[in-house]
Formats: C-alpha cells, sequence, structure tokens
C-alpha cells in the first residue's frame, strides 16, 4: 500500500536523521575541544554497539534494508568517539572521560567484534534478539546522568538532537510495527519513545548553564545543540502566555454576554411612548379617523 510504502520511507529517513544527532556533537567539539566536557561517554558508546549489533544482524541473517543505515551509524559512532577521545586527554575539564570510561570504550569494542562474530558464524537469529535489547539501552544511555542533572539543575550533558530524533525515529518505527502486527518492532521503539520523552522533559525543565561565568578564563561554551532547546523553551513560554491571554479575552466576552442575556430576559416590556399603548383612546388620538375605518361604517 502507498501509506505504508510512505510510512517506511519516513522512518528510514528519521533513521538516517538519527544517526547523525552524534556527529553535531562530535564537529561541535572539534571546533571548541573544551566542549568535550559536557559530551556523556556512555551515550556514544552504547550509540555505537547498537549500530554495530544491528549491522551484524542485517548482515548475516541477512536482512539487506537494514545494513545501510546501521552502517552509516557504526561510522557516526566509531568517528564521534575516536573524535572526543582524541580532545578529551588533552582537556582538563573532560571529567566523564576518564579510566572508568577508557575500560568500559575497551569493553564495548570487545564485546561488538565478538557479537559480529557470533552472527558470522550462525547466531544471526540471537543477535537480532540482543539487538532489541541493546537498542533500548542506547535509549536510556543519556539518563546515566540523571543524578547529576537532577543534582545540578542543568541539562548540560544531556543531548538535545539525539533525544530529540530518537522521540520522531522510536515514534515511526513503533507506528510501523503496529501496523505490521511485528511485536519485536514496535516493542523496544515504545519503551524508546518513553525514555526519549522523558530526556526532552529534563531537558525542558532544566535549561542548560555554562561552566564558569563569562568574564572568567574558564568559561566553556554550551554545546550549539542547547541553543534550539532554548529557542524551544522560549517560544513555548510566548504560546503559553498567548494562550493565557486569550483564554482570559473569551473568558470575558462569555461573561460579558451572559449578564445581556441574563439582563434582557429578566426585565418586563416597558409601556411609555416608545410603544403603542393598547388602551384604545389613546391609539385613536395617535393615528385619528384613519386608523379607525370601521367608524365611518
Amino acid at each position: 500500500m502507498a501509506a505504508d510504502f510512505i510510512l517506511d520511507t519516513v522512518a528510514v529517513c528519521f533513521a538516517v536523521f538519527f544517526m547523525t544527532a552524534p556527529l553535531s556533537q562530535a564537529i561541535d567539539v572539534c571546533g571548541t575541544p573544551a566542549k568535550v566536557r559536557y559530551v556523556n561517554p556512555i551515550n556514544l558508546l552504547c550509540f555505537s554497539l547498537n549500530c554495530i549489533t544491528q549491522l551484524a544482524y542485517g548482515l548475516f541473517l541477512p536482512v539487506p534494508p537494514v545494513v545501510p543505515c546501521n552502517a552509516y551509524g557504526v561510522f557516526v559512532g566509531i568517528f564521534s568517539t575516536s573524535a572526543c577521545w582524541c580532545f578529551a586527554r588533552k582537556e582538563p575539564h573532560a571529567k566523564h572521560w576518564d579510566r572508568t570510561a577508557a575500560f568500559a570504550t575497551a569493553f564495548t569494542g570487545l564485546l561488538a567484534a565478538l557479537i559480529f562474530a557470533y552472527a558470522a558464524f550462525g547466531g544471526a537469529a540471537d543477535v537480532g534478539v540482543l539487538g532489541m535489547m541493546v537498542g533500548i539501552i542506547m535509549y536510556g544511555a543519556p539518563l546515566s546522568s540523571m543524578k547529576e542533572v537532577l543534582r545540578t539543575k542543568s541539562s548540560e550533558t544531556l543531548p538535545v538532537m539525539q533525544s530529540f530524533l530518537g522521540f520522531l525515529n522510536s515514534s515511526c518505527w513503533f507506528t510501523v510495527g503496529v501496523r505490521t502486527g511485528k511485536v519485536p518492532v514496535w516493542g523496544p521503539n515504545i519503551i524508546g519513545m518513553m525514555l526519549s520523552l522523558l530526556q526532552l522533559a529534563l531537558i525542558f525543565k532544566f535549561p542548560a548553564k555554562p561552566a564558569g561565568d563569562l568574564e572568567d578564563e574558564d568559561f566553556i561554551p554550551l554545546l550549539a545543540e542547547h541553543s534550539l532547546a532554548d529557542v524551544a523553551r522560549d517560544t513555548s513560554r510566548e504560546w503559553k502566555e498567548a494562550i493565557v491571554e486569550h483564554s482570559h479575552s473569551i473568558s470575558l466576552f462569555m461573561k460579558k454576554s451572559s449578564q445581556d442575556l441574563v439582563g434582557l430576559f429578566s426585565h418586563s416590556p416597558r409601556v411609555d411612548n416608545e410603544y403603542i399603548s393598547l388602551d384604545g383612546d389613546a391609539w385613536f388620538q395617535s393615528f385619528g379617523p384613519v386608523g379607525l375605518p370601521w367608524r365611518y361604517a
């Protein structure tokens, strides 16, 4: 059907956009290396592992439509992680990129190699099941810094573009899964929708705060993607104020209209010079003989 083709095309496009999100962070870090402190390594590692798992599943089952998108995701994940590590080694502010992150990077690389080898030697179906679990972990990875976000009241370490595009991507694939009746498709994506929505709620509630003051030598500007969150936050505030103002105007109009209606029906008709009296003499004096042709009969 045409609707299914359009939906599948939109879902694939959103998947490509979603996989480009970490690349925007890496490019931003390449321009300003100090910004690497705002990048969460766990987020990039889970993203890379998910794409590698899905690529192995698509190559060796085989499922050809899965391959191009996830091959691109593997490239983005490896490039973004490598670029951040390159700059994090020279940045004293990159507190997230410590020995624990280095161990996690090595473990992720080893695990990815084992998954790829297992899929190549006949375990592709099992890798597909594992891919659903890894996908859920990937969507929830940014929340690994939720404790810090709640403590600092700042969403500086949450990826704005990845959370937003992740929500759109999982929403599209959830719809595809529902229409095709495939639980492995819509099941993980409904969880991805909720996790991405939680991240967006935290980003909306806690604006990102740059490190240091503008006049401080250690001032580190935020990632460029956080400016998009500021625009969305300001726009929603303006909409809220406009809705409140219009609602107040409408309530005043409805109140005045109801008062006018009550006043109209609560008073009896007046009997004065503005109305024609039903009294015979007064009526005759007003219209004269012309008004009473029966008097000449």
